[in-house]
Order: structure tokens, then sequence, then C-alpha cells
């Protein structure tokens, strides 16, 4: 550039000084060419200068490159295991592929262990033995029908097990002797010992020689045995001289006294078996 520019103020000069025209027209040539380098290559002086600068040189700003290697898509996405290549591997090499298990069972074959995604079934030398993907399970709906049918199962079986246990401690239970006779020669009795708990109790205080007593007797026993709840208590006085007749103030007999289920006395002693019953009826409600 300046070599152009020291040619032109010559021209300049040579015209004003009434040099030769030939001059003025190799000026309006010069100026028409672009500006060169002022060497011979022919380089532009920006592209030399970026040839000679150096990494070490201040202000200069590398260009980016055009061609920056781009991850690939096999990088960017971790690899999917394959959890089927584990049959006849260790426990080791599962736990290192697929990491702990969520969960772990025994079963019959061996261990269980348990993924999200993987059932992975050890037989008993702690080797892979099968891979099987884990499927949800949905449960269906219940069949209305299905569901009363079970309920009345379910129903049937209480009632089947309530029914053996009244059996069991029915066959458990203590029998009660519905008709006792106690004989001890006159002597004065336990009476309350005597009477059958949770029963309602007749006592008949009678002797061999007496015959109403003969006759009531059956009569007595027929009661007791048409009758769950009732029980008969035959003493014998032997006569009317004893101390069991002192001590319960027996001046005849048959003597006939009705006890509840709370072992109390209901209504005066009889003979007559009708109003047995009577007294029967009241200590049932009593």
């Amino acid at each position: 550039m300046n070599k152009n520019t020291n040619l032109i103020e010559r021209a300049l000069s040579m015209r004003f000084s009434g040099q030769s025209p030939l001059l003025l027209i190799c000026l309006g040539v010069l100026i028409s060419l672009p500006a060169r380098g002022a060497d011979g290559n022919g380089e532009p002086d920006s592209q030399k200068s970026s040839s000679r600068s150096g990494p070490g040189l201040q202000g200069e700003v590398p260009a980016p490159s055009a061609s920056a290697p781009k991850p690939s898509s096999a990088d960017s996405k971790p690899a999917k295991t394959d959890a089927a290549t584990l049959v006849g591997k260790g426990a080791g090499e599962v736990e290192s592929t697929l990491g702990k298990p969520t969960g772990r069972l025994q079963t019959t074959q061996g261990a269980l262990w348990l993924y999200a995604d993987w059932r992975i079934q050890f037989d008993h030398q702690n080797l892979v033995l099968k891979v099987e993907r884990d499927q949800p399970l949905r449960l269906a709906k219940l069949d209305p029908q299905f569901v009363a049918a079970a309920e009345a199962a379910d129903k049937a079986a209480v009632a089947r097990a309530a029914a053996d246990d009244a059996a069991r401690i029915k066959a458990n239970a203590p029998k009660i002797e519905k008709i006792r006779v106690v004989s001890r020669g006159g002597q004065q009795v336990d009476l309350p010992s005597l009477l059958t708990e949770g029963k309602i109790t007749i006592v008949d205080f009678y002797a061999e020689w007496c015959g109403p007593c003969r006759k009531l007797s059956p009569v007595l026993e027929q009661l007791a045995k048409d009758d769950a709840d009732v029980v008969l208590l035959k003493i014998d006085i032997v006569d009317l001289n004893t101390p069991v007749t002192h001590q319960f103030g027996i001046e005849s007999i048959p003597n006939v006294r009705v006890f509840n289920r709370s072992k109390a006395q209901v209504g005066d002693s009889t003979y007559d078996a009708s109003e047995v019953a009577k007294r029967i009826a009241l200590a049932k409600r009593s």
C-alpha cells in the first residue's frame, strides 16, 4: 500500500508540474487494481499475519473446530442388561450385574432372588437355575355368586365346628344321675351337697315299709326321665324316729320337696304328684 501511495503522489505532482499524460494513465491502472501484499506470493497481509502468529500471541482467539466429536448413541445410553445370560452363573456375578435383590425367598429348588423385573432361581449349589421375567399380578373381579357360595361354606364350617365343640363338651361332661338313692341308716345328710348343680331336684323322703311311697315313686321317676332339667333324689329315712327325720321335721311320709337350680326350696313339702309337677313349673321360672 505504501508503494501505491508514493506512485499516486508522484503522478499528481508530475501532472501539475506539466509532465506527460502517460503517467496519468498508469496512475488509473494502479488505482483500479486490488490491494495486494508487498511480497511476491500474492498472499493477503491478514492471511500472512495469521500464518505468522503463534499460539503465544496476545489477542488471538482460535476459531472453533467445525468437526467437534459428538457422543455416540451407544455411549450416551447404558447397555440393557440381559438377565437371561446369567443362567449357570454364581450369586456374586448376579449381584454385580443386577445389584442387590429386593427380596430373597427359599424354595425347594434353592434360593429365589426377587428384582423389580426379574426372578432369579438358584439351585442348591447357588448357581442360577433359571431366569424369569417378573409379571405383575392382576386381580379379577370376583363373581357375586362365588362370593355368596364361599360365605355359605364358611358359615356351614363354623356351624359344624360349634356342633362338634358342643358334642365334645357334652361327651366330656360328668354324667348326671337322673335318679339317685341315698341310704345311710336314717343318719343326717348334707342336703345342699347332694342337690345337682344347675338342675331342678325332686327330693323324696321315703321308707321301704311305706305303701304310699311305693305307689308314688314310679310317678316321680317318670317326671325325672321325661324332663332333662329334672333329677330325682331319694333319701331312705328308715323310720320316723331317726336323725334325718328330726333334721328336716318329717312327721309323715311320703314327704316330697322340690329345689330349683339355685338349690332353694320351692313351696312346702307334699305327697301329691300333681303338686310336685306344679312346683317343678315354678322352679323353672325362679
